[in-house]
């Protein structure tokens, strides 16, 4: 094993180093990141930034390590963004734009584990760096125009997790994903000073190199308590348990304590050879399934040049598909009494209107476009999303198996890439029942992208989601509250009945409640609470003297007795003065 330390950590690292994370990448940024991939990769950069950073050629070392990584995430992303653009060059060199940006912001967070040397106690020396990871990637998700797409957040292996998401949303995920990387690091660290190592209370983990084959004269020092490693182990493993005891499993669809609500996709298959149905397609296809409740079309099914088009469709939805509410999606140019003072002339927009019995009921339009695609031609919504409540009626007693029969269902929407957004749905009076996604990508990996995302918003909210995806290999099921996997792929209309809590409880998740602000005080709160529970109870015990002062991971158990000790101290009477007394180094 001290072979293997030697040749990994003193003589080889910078070889070494680039090459691990360049393997790791490759699982860990795929279109679908999962939670112990990416733990281990981030893991991995933690460690060899510790030792490689001391050295002389550490600027060319981490370069290399950051130009494989990008590399690794462009190669996992190659496939389905080949086609992204209207060439494939244009498409690779964009994508290695973006996989380039992402990994020289994740290598700029790890580096910034550096900071953590100079906090004076362990337990924020060890909850620093899941506090910038978590920081990091949320602001780049507000500042990014896809969101959480290019960020380091995994959106699978984390069922264990399943009630972060409705609490704390993406913040917890990330927070999660920097703590179990700390574990890792910290375990290898422990691994590479190797047993019965004798080192100091202070300094670095993992040594200084002089050289490539030559460590400095000091010994291996850790930074951090082996106890306080342990807690926060101990800590992330306890946040597993609350889905065990508390499992988020699918409403019945009949019961008293549920509505059943029947929703479906209408995916028809097109004769045509642009593979575009027309509107009488998905109106026939939609009468098919007209005893639904709530049928949805992929989205930009319809295309109008002008509102008297558009006004015809609705109006002819109206009047062949008689039951449904018909979520009818379409993209026409924005009309002037649309009051979009932001578009320019001969921009277009990309729109949402559930058609009913009475007419367009709500509209919806999209608020996140996608760069250069869409960007170009196409204007953004500035207006936030809003509820409508779907009712049932008296004459349909097969709505639900006991009185009463009219139950009001909240519904909201979006579309596509809006739910690349971290904060879709936290601008809400209310928790929606039920979520409309069309969508319209153009790769089966790009769709279940777009499908992870739209099924962590509404975890977040604490609802489910219709997403019906039109591209040829697009997903399309209902997602939320314990269901994860699409019903199919590809064309070909469906129904499903799903079960809606009753009486319905409209009340806001935690996250919905708190927002991005909660999040940030919790997640920063780990850190702060720690680090003045352990500076003030230090701080008081030595007497109350000004300074810095060092800190060895006393534990619990040995501050529990420097408090009693000093507590029978605090008893006695003072001794006589006998000019000034040294503080007391702890």
């Amino acid at each position: 094993m001290a072979s293997l330390r030697q040749l990994v950590f003193i003589e080889h690292p910078n070889v070494i180093f680039p090459l691990v994370a360049t393997t790791l990448a490759l699982p860990a940024l795929s279109p679908r990141p999962a939670l112990v991939p990416l733990t281990l990769l981030v893991a991995t950069l933690l460690v060899y930034s510790r030792i490689v950073t001391p050295r002389p050629h550490a600027p060319r070392t981490i370069f290399v390590a950051l130009v494989g990584v990008s590399l690794a995430s462009t190669i996992s992303h190659l496939l389905p963004s080949i086609h992204a653009l209207s060439s494939p060059i244009s498409s690779i060199l964009s994508l290695w734009i973006i996989s380039s940006i992402s990994s020289f912001i994740a290598f700029g967070a790890i580096l910034s584990d550096r900071f953590s040397l100079h906090v004076s106690t362990p337990w924020a020396k060890i909850t620093f760096f899941p506090a910038i990871w978590a920081s990091v990637w949320q602001l780049i998700a507000h500042i990014s125009p896809v969101g959480h797409l290019v960020t380091w957040s995994p959106v699978t292996g984390i069922e264990g997790y399943d009630w972060i998401r409705p609490s704390f949303g993406a913040w917890g995920i990330n927070w999660l994903v920097g703590a179990s990387a700390v574990i890792v690091a910290e375990c290898v660290g422990v691994w590479f000073i190797g047993p019965g190592e004798e080192f100091e209370s202070d300094g670095p983990l993992i040594p200084n190199l002089a050289s490539d084959n030559e460590l400095q004269p000091s010994k291996p020092v850790p930074t951090r308590g082996s106890r306080h490693t342990l807690l926060l182990s101990l800590t992330v493993l306890g946040l597993a348990i609350p889905s065990f005891f508390l499992p988020t499993v699918p409403n019945l669809t009949w019961s008293a304590a549920s509505t059943p609500l029947s929703v479906g996709c209408v995916l028809p298959h097109s004769p045509h050879v642009d593979g575009t149905p027309t509107l009488d397609a998905f109106i026939e296809e939609s009468k098919q399934h007209n005893n639904a409740h709530i049928l949805l079309w992929p989205e930009g099914a319809l295309r109008f040049e002008n509102s008297e088009q558009r006004d015809a469709a609705f109006e002819k939805v109206r009047e062949n598909v008689q039951g449904p509410l018909v979520g009818v999606t379409f993209i026409e140019p924005v009309p002037a009494s649309a009051g979009w003072e932001h578009s320019r002339e001969g921009k277009w927009r990309n729109g949402l209107v559930l058609v009913g019995s009475d007419g367009p009921v709500a509209e919806f339009y999209k608020r996140n476009l996608v760069p250069i695609a869409e960007s170009f031609s196409m204007t953004e919504s500035r207006k936030e999303p809003e509820m409508y409540e779907l009712h049932a009626t008296r004459r349909n007693k097969k709505w639900t198996p006991v009185p009463p029969y009219n139950r009001p269902i909240p519904l909201t929407a979006a579309i596509c890439l809006d739910f690349s957004s971290p904060t879709l749905f936290t601008s809400l009076d209310s928790r929606p029942a039920l979520i409309l996604a069309p969508a319209q990508t153009w790769h089966h990996d790009v769709s279940m992208a777009v499908w992870e995302q739209a099924r962590a918003r509404a975890e977040e909210a604490g609802s489910m989601v219709l997403f019906c995806d039109g591209g040829s290999h697009g997903a399309s099921g209902v997602a939320g509250q314990g269901m994860r996997e699409p019903v199919q792929f590809g064309s070909g209309s469906w129904t499903r009945t799903i079960g809606v809590q009753w009486p319905f409880n409209g009340r806001r998740s935690m996250y919905m409640w708190g927002g991005e602000t909660l999040s940030f005080v919790i997640v920063w709160s780990i850190l702060g609470g720690g680090w003045a529970i352990e500076f003030l109870a230090l701080r008081r015990i030595r007497g109350g003297g000004g300074g810095g002062f060092a800190v060895s991971a006393p534990g619990f158990r040995a501050l529990f007795d420097r408090v009693r000790a000093y507590i029978r101290e605090r008893r006695r009477p003072p001794p006589p003065a006998q000019g000034e007394q040294q503080p007391l180094l702890i």
